[in-house]
């Protein structure tokens, strides 16, 4: 169900660009609070790697479409750098984001992008993680040869 939300929510703010700061306001609500939930409330404590697939997806197309600072903005209204921890310890599921390959396009320039305009403001922990997951996501997929 959230997978289904999260594409919705993407449609919504990529082909229809609703300019409802409230609307998306409520959208990252219900994803940080379902990261919660899962981090916390769950067995494993683990958050599925499709719904952060999702996620991701989801955080790269706003970005690309409305930009960082519009996405910035509306986490920080409601909790100050949140996005940043949710990226500190949830960009390495950014690898997990590889079809279709559009997908995986948009995370890699969005992200990139993100790090080139707010590195100086972003905490060192949290550009590190960034570097990291866009180098494994952007590195050639190699298969264990069993060896």
């Amino acid at each position: 169900m959230e997978s289904s939300a999260l594409q919705i929510a993407q449609a919504v703010f990529e082909r229809i660009n609703v300019d409802n700061s409230t609307f998306l306001k409520e959208i990252l609500v219900g994803i940080f609070t379902s990261l919660h939930f899962y981090r916390n409330n769950t067995k494993s404590k683990v958050i599925p790697s499709a719904i952060m697939k999702c996620i991701h997806t989801f955080l790269a197309v706003f970005m690309i479409c409305h930009s960082s600072q519009v996405l910035i903005d509306a986490c920080n209204s409601i909790q100050k750098d949140i996005l940043f921890m949710v990226l500190k310890s949830e960009a390495s599921a950014i690898k997990y984001v590889n079809e279709p390959a559009r997908d995986r396009k948009y995370c890699l320039v969005a992200y990139s992008r993100l790090l080139a305009e707010y590195a100086p403001t972003m905490p060192r922990e949290t550009v590190m993680e960034l570097i990291c997951a866009l180098l494994e996501a952007a590195s050639p997929i190699t298969k264990s040869t069993g060896f």
